[in-house]
């Protein structure tokens, strides 16, 4: 059995990660509420890992402006 994180939205449940699944696969989802905590320690592994791809990668846009600025930029 696998475990996957999602969050429940508009009547969708959205995983948070990509899912190694075909296309419309019928699966069974039995619900863990995550608790606050762990919600928050996932969000600092988040920032962390983000902070880990600018220092090695250097910035990268956080909008769809920023992105198409950084386009021209290349051109």
């Amino acid at each position: 059995m696998t475990t996957v994180e999602a969050i429940y939205e508009g009547g969708v449940f959205k995983p948070v990660a990509p899912v190694a699944l075909p296309e419309r696969q019928r699966v069974r989802l039995r619900f863990e509420p995550v608790a606050a905590d762990e919600t928050l320690a996932w969000l600092e592994r988040m920032r962390d890992a983000r902070e880990a791809l600018r220092a090695e990668c250097g910035t990268f846009p956080d909008s769809t402006p920023d992105i198409a600025e950084d386009r021209l930029r290349d051109v």
